[in-house]
C-alpha cells in the first residue's frame, strides 16, 4: 500500500483516543504542494513499476503493489487541494498502467462530503477502480463521543455515509478495542450492527480491526487489542443482514 499523507502537520477534525499518530492536534492540513506531490509520488511509483524496489523492500511473498491509499496523520479530505490531489493520482494510475490492477482507497471519517468538490473527487475515485474505506466505530452518539471525541448526531454520520456509498463504491472500516481491559459492551455491540445493517445492500462491506499498535494519545494506555474470535462474533451479526465483514487483527 503507497500511502499519499495530506496531513503531515498531525492535523485533524476528530481525536479517536486509539489513534497512532504521535503528537495529533486539532485542526486542518497545511496547504498541499501539489507540484512536489506530483513529483514524489510519479518518483515512487517508477521505482515500483520500473525499478528494484520491490525486490529489495518487502518481504517475499508480499512484493506487489496493493493500492495507493489517501490516507495519513489526520482526515485527508481536510485539504482544501484534495480535488487537484486525486486527479494528480489518476493521472499517475493511469501514466504507470495501473487502473486494472490497483485500487485506489480514501480512509475518511466522511466529515467533508457535503463539499461539491469532495463529491467530484469520490465521482473520480469510483470511476478508476477506487474505493473509500468510511469510519463509523459506533452506533450512538455517545459511544462515538467517546471513541472518537467528536459530537454529531448518527443522522449526520448516516446521511454522510448514505451520500459517499451512492458516489463510490463504500466499505464501513471499524476499530474495535479493550478499554481497561474491558471488551466493548453487549449493547455497544447491538447498536453498532444494527445502525450498520440499515445499509445492507448500500455498501461493499465491513472493515473490522483492533489496535496492531501501541496508540498515542493519553487515552491510549488504557487500550489493548480484542481478540480475533471477538471481530469474528460481530461479522457473524453483519451476516443475518447479509452484510460481509472482513476482520483484521
Amino acid at each position: 500500500s503507497l500511502g499519499v499523507n495530506l496531513n503531515t502537520n498531525n492535523a485533524c477534525n476528530w481525536r479517536c483516543i486509539y489513534c497512532q499518530v504521535d503528537g495529533l492536534v486539532r485542526g486542518r492540513p497545511l496547504a498541499v504542494d501539489l507540484i512536489k506531490l506530483e513529483h514524489e509520488l510519479d518518483e515512487f511509483l517508477n521505482q515500483i513499476v520500473n525499478g528494484d524496489f520491490l525486490s529489495n523492500y518487502p518481504p517475499v511473498g508480499l512484493r506487489r503493489l496493493n493500492d495507493i491509499s489517501i490516507s495519513g496523520n489526520g482526515e485527508p479530505s481536510l485539504a482544501k487541494e484534495f480535488l487537484a490531489v486525486v486527479e494528480i493520482i489518476i493521472r499517475l494510475h493511469a501514466k504507470y498502467g495501473l487502473v486494472n490492477t490497483v485500487k485506489i482507497i480514501l480512509i475518511t471519517n466522511g466529515s467533508e462530503i457535503k463539499r461539491i468538490d469532495i463529491q467530484q473527487a469520490l465521482s473520480l475515485i469510483n470511476a478508476n477502480n477506487g474505493e473509500v474505506w468510511f469510519k463509523l466505530d459506533r452506533g450512538t452518539a455517545t459511544d462515538i463521543q467517546t471513541v472518537n471525541q467528536v459530537t454529531l448526531s448518527v443522522k449526520s454520520i448516516t446521511d454522510n455515509l448514505q451520500l459517499c456509498s451512492s458516489l463510490c463504491k463504500t466499505y464501513i472500516q471499524s476499530c474495535f478495542f479493550k478499554l481497561n481491559g474491558n471488551n466493548p459492551t453487549i449493547q455497544e455491540i447491538i447498536d453498532y450492527t444494527t445502525l450498520v445493517a440499515k445499509f445492507s445492500g448500500k455498501i461493499a462491506g465491513v472493515l473490522l480491526y483492533s489496535t496492531a499498535r501501541k496508540p498515542m494519545l493519553l487515552e491510549g494506555v488504557a487500550i489493548t487489542s480484542v481478540e480475533l474470535d471477538f471481530l469474528q462474533q460481530i461479522a457473524k451479526q453483519l451476516a443475518k443482514y447479509d452484510i460481509s465483514a472482513t476482520c483484521y487483527q
